[in-house]
């Protein structure tokens, strides 16, 4: 699991750089453009709004994305747990304790996997 969770934080750090930082460059410039104008407030306002609308949709998506998958592994997790208990009377403690373990590694080598293409999905989807 500590190994999955090492993969989600690359992955994080690896949006920021190649997503979300350009993303907020270009939502900076247009902001700053904005304040170049003689227009009234609203239209300040509103030109300012546009101008991180992109930025918003996309962290939007990519943590709807990750939640999703964040779920996903609590379920995993859960189902382990489940498991585990239904040991515990028939097989003792140490034994679901062991099977818990070894259920929730699992869980962690495949989420990996999964998480991989997830990342090679927003990479490919939201690159500006």
């Amino acid at each position: 699991m500590e190994s999955l969770q090492d993969a989600v934080m690359k992955l994080q750090d690896e949006l920021d750089l190649k997503i979300f930082r350009p993303l907020q460059k270009r939502a900076f410039d247009a902001s700053s453009k904005c304040c170049e104008s003689n227009k009234p407030r609203q239209e300040f306002q509103r030109c300012l709004e546009r101008a991180g609308q992109e930025t918003a949709k996309t962290e939007h998506a990519v943590m709807h994305e990750l939640n999703a998958f964040q779920g996903r592994v609590q379920r995993c997790v859960v189902q382990c747990q489940d498991k585990a208990q239904g040991l515990v009377d028939s097989k003792g403690v140490e034994a679901a304790q062991n099977n818990m373990e070894k259920c929730v590694n699992e869980c962690g080598a495949f989420y990996k996997k999964e998480l991989d293409g997830i990342g090679r999905k927003l990479m490919k989807e939201f690159k500006p």
